[in-house]
């Protein structure tokens, strides 16, 4: 077999390159700009804002047999996907301020996003 060892430390599984990828695509959705623009410049795009590696997200994105991956770039696309998703609960949170804290929208709101338990008196 070789003097070779079995080396894994620095290597992840396919479920972490599966959500590393649901990940990834998320962040590709969000950057892209529609018609005229490419995945590519989205993506370096990201790279740029977030820190996320532009080569890493297009081969998770093209390559489906992509079976391990390095910590490193996990963990830069992890902390992408987190500061976004950041963003987008503040967004949030800051709409929902606005309006009225018992309108009905406010109620149906919460119930869609699971963000609180709904009250049953309305």
């Amino acid at each position: 077999m070789g003097n070779k060892p079995f080396v894994e430390d620095d290597k992840m599984t396919d479920v972490y390159v599966k959500e590393a990828r649901t990940m990834g695509e998320y962040l590709l959705r969000r950057e892209y700009r529609g018609m005229g623009d490419t995945i590519e410049a989205a993506a370096h795009r990201v790279q740029t804002k977030l820190g996320a590696p532009a080569s890493i997200l297009l081969r998770l994105r093209h390559r489906r047999e992509m079976k391990d991956m390095m910590l490193s770039s996990f963990a830069a696309i992890a902390e992408a996907y987190q500061k976004v998703s950041d963003k987008t609960d503040q967004i949030y949170e800051n709409e929902r301020s606005i309006h009225a804290p018992n309108s009905k929208a406010v109620w149906l709101a919460d119930l869609v996003s699971g963000s609180k338990e709904p009250r049953s008196d309305q």
